[in-house]
């Protein structure tokens, strides 16, 4: 007995040592560096909230290709270095970043900065990738740095261009900063509004004095206002910090000039920052409702895997990510993809980062693009992304699509009528582009009961409420539940909106909205069941408007609660799941995606390219897990029962244990484990998790079987071998079994 003790203790004492060499290596061993230049310190609080939300959003994809095993065998470090968002210290960090073991640097913020660096990396042969540095010349007059975000040429054309021909503005006046950026960006909107045919009424510069310029600037458009003239559509190509002062004398002064941004102004910190002011506790967003801004990124019109991203983002990080997040999440992807494409050794550091500039060049096609967290993005000759801009208006400090957007047509062989729609406007030039008008539909879910969920047919009734808030002449409520109830799939019928229950129109937005209560269906997977995760949803796209027409987006702002915590709140309060008592909701999620039409439906214009049919889809998804105690309780106490009356067998005198007996056993079990199953749609063929809990059984039933076999044998009845060693052998060995198996099925599936 000392000896098995001390065996047994042994094994423990040695599993516990190899665990922690383990993880003693995995600290220890060799990782890939990655560099991240940021303005952490002695910037503003603007610059300094931006450096922390680079890093955040670099550090997160780290994480993730860590914790999945690294690239070619090894892990990544991201190694943070501060430049104070200051040119000078930017090139002292560069040269130390240069002269360290990092393969690429992640940064630096601003083009100022950038353009500073970039020198620095061009001479010493580092990749670089930016997430947030817009000026042409970072990139344009250096091949070793790219950028997952557009250059400032191509911004400006889109925002003079938007706000003539989509606005219908023929006047704009511009407020710019002193910096590469401001300068830059407002010299491509003032030359390409000119070229559109448009006025520059005014032009103010930022300079070194910014109070006495915001209070010129402010004097000079509240002279304007008094005296009943139209500076136009305010252009601001400057830092939001810079502006902020300047739109709050503007609103406060009650001045409805429009205002339009560069990326910049795209971010929700310029809207918290008036969070605590007066005027916004009685209007929230007073001072920046109705602002337009260019974003790379806005989440309510993100998929799925946009949305996975923003829920993992504020999971980490208790915030949700803004663009600069973001498109640091994609410059750290960007190096991560191009050093998987490579072939790098790691044994010569100038030659593999040459390899891996090189590799990030040819991310250069639609081909050879990378899923970013929200978008495909791929470079271009120069380095820039290749990735849809996008147009936001701020809206109860929230920063949302603007209702129309402008999507690059990829082949105009799959355009019907081009000329006509160029006149008409829905289809506009913009530089060499030829892009679309857009609509976008802010539609909002709120689900006042599921009920009915049959496991047979996968379906399950669904009451909600459904709105619409969109502008222009569309029929945005004729839309197609793509997973309405199987049964009436099945007979043709179609589920359709009835008569609104509310309708209104307000400068020009329409609102509608609906109530519904129908069947819907979602193929249940059983393969882990009774521990099995389903998926409730209802989708819908428009019946026949394309993507390129119609996009519905989440209205957060009407919805209010968007993550998982706050509607599963609301819907423990409002008792939507009451009558679902054997299921527990898991997470909720609003996203748009694209469904594809495989079909032509016979149009030439589509069987000529290589173009496919694409709807906007809105989807409310809801994951529901089983409830296992509910489930115990009235389906498994009479298997525990079975395997209690089974191990007492083990106590009667080996007499009474007959081969009828255990048979009889036997055959409950089978008609139970039956009728089980019964409830499970008849097509599933495959083995879920309960039958893995009958096999236990079987197998136990089985010992017990083979243990009357044998004990009935010659050697047994002769009395040369004990029947009292035998039963005492199944005792031990019932158990075991037992405990091991279970213990098994624990691990796999809870």
């Amino acid at each position: 007995m000392l000896k098995k003790a001390i065996v047994l203790v042994s094994i423990v004492l040695l599993a516990w040592a190899t665990v922690v060499a383990i993880d003693t290596f995995e600290g220890y061993q060799e990782r890939i560096t990655i560099a991240i230049a940021a303005p952490l310190s002695n910037a503003s609080e603007s610059a300094q909230r931006s450096g922390r939300a680079m890093v955040d959003g670099a550090q997160l994809y780290i994480k993730q290709v860590n914790k999945a095993g690294g690239v070619k065998g090894k892990k990544f470090k991201l190694e943070v270095y501060d430049d104070q968002g200051n040119p000078d210290v930017a090139q002292q960090v560069a040269k130390k970043i240069a002269q360290s073991n990092a393969i690429a640097v992640i940064g630096h913020y601003s083009s100022g900065v950038s353009t500073a660096a970039g020198k620095v990396y061009q001479d010493y042969k580092i990749p670089a990738v930016t997430g947030s540095a817009t000026a042409d010349g970072v990139t344009q007059s250096n091949s070793w740095y790219f950028r997952t975000i557009f250059s400032n040429s191509a911004q400006g054309t889109f925002i003079a261009n938007y706000i003539k021909k989509i606005l219908g503005s023929s006047k704009i006046s511009l407020v710019s900063s002193p910096s590469t950026y401001g300068l830059t960006l407002g010299k491509t909107v003032e030359e390409t509004f000119r070229q559109l045919g448009g006025e520059v009424a005014s032009k103010w510069v930022l300079g070194d004095d910014i109070d006495q310029a915001i209070e010129t600037i402010y004097q000079d458009l509240l002279a304007l206002k008094n005296s009943g003239k139209d500076p136009g559509v305010i252009v601001m190509t400057a830092n939001r910090n810079q502006v902020a002062r300047l739109i709050a004398k503007m609103k406060s002064s009650k001045m409805d000039f429009p205002i339009f941004g560069g990326d910049s102004l795209a971010e929700i910190s310029l809207a918290q920052r008036f969070e605590y002011s007066p005027e916004e506790k009685d209007e929230p967003g007073f001072f920046t409702n109705g602002i337009y801004a260019i974003a790379p990124i806005i989440f309510d019109i993100s998929d799925d895997s946009g949305q996975q991203f923003r829920n993992e983002f504020e999971k980490q990080y208790k915030q949700a990510p803004g663009w600069v997040a973001t498109c640091y999440y994609d410059a750290a992807k960007a190096i991560v993809e191009a050093i998987k494409r490579s072939d790098i050794t790691w044994d010569d550091l100038p030659k593999d980062r040459l390899m891996l500039k090189e590799s990030l060049a040819t991310i250069n096609s639609q081909e050879t693009a990378f899923k970013g967290a929200t978008r495909n993005i791929y470079f271009d000759y120069y380095g820039n992304a290749v990735a849809p801009v996008f147009v936001g208006i701020f809206d109860r400090r929230n920063f949302i699509s603007a209702f129309s957007q402008l999507q690059i047509i990829p082949d105009l062989r799959a355009v019907a009528n081009l000329e006509e729609q160029l006149d008409s406007g829905e289809i506009v030039k913009v530089g060499n582009n030829y892009m679309v008008k857009t609509h976008i539909v802010y539609t909002g879910m709120d689900i006042n009961e599921i009920s009915h969920i049959d496991e047979k047919t996968s379906s399950y009734l669904v009451d909600f409420f459904i709105w619409f808030r969109y502008q222009g002449d569309i029929t945005a409520d004729q839309i197609e539940f793509t997973n309405y109830g199987i049964e009436r799939l099945d007979s043709g019928e179609k589920l359709t909106l009835k008569e609104p229950i509310d309708t209104d129109l307000n400068n020009d937005i329409k609102y509608k909205v609906y109530r519904v209560k129908a069947d819907f269906h979602e193929k249940f997977d059983f393969h882990d069941y009774p521990f099995d995760l389903q998926t409730l949803s209802a989708r819908f796209r428009h019946l026949n408007l394309t993507r390129d027409k119609l996009i519905y987006v989440v209205d957060f702002v009407g919805m209010r609660d968007t993550t998982t915590e706050e509607v599963l709140k609301n819907w423990k309060t409002a008792k939507v799941f009451d009558q679902i008592t054997d299921w527990s909701v898991e997470s909720a999620a609003f996203f748009q995606d694209t469904v594809i039409n495989n079909s032509t439906l016979g149009n030439r214009r589509f069987i000529d390219t290589d173009s496919d049919i694409e709807y906007s889809r809105f989807n409310v998804v809801i994951k529901i897990k089983r409830d296992l105690v509910s489930f115990s309780i009235k389906n498994l106490l009479p298997l525990l029962f079975f395997v209690v009356v089974g191990y007492l067998f083990m106590f009667l005198p080996f007499d009474h244990m007959s081969v009828e007996a255990v048979s009889g056993l036997l055959l409950a079990i089978v008609f139970y484990h039956l009728s089980l199953i019964e409830g499970l749609p008849e097509g599933v063929g495959y083995v879920v998790a309960l039958d893995y809990a009958f096999y236990i059984v079987y197998i136990l039933n089985g010992l017990q079987l083979l243990m009357v076999v044998i004990g009935n044998s010659e050697g047994f009845q002769s009395g040369k071998i004990k029947i009292s060693k035998l039963m005492e052998f199944g005792r031990v060995a019932f158990p075991v079994i037992l405990v091991v198996y279970t213990s098994l099925l624990c691990w796999r599936y809870l």
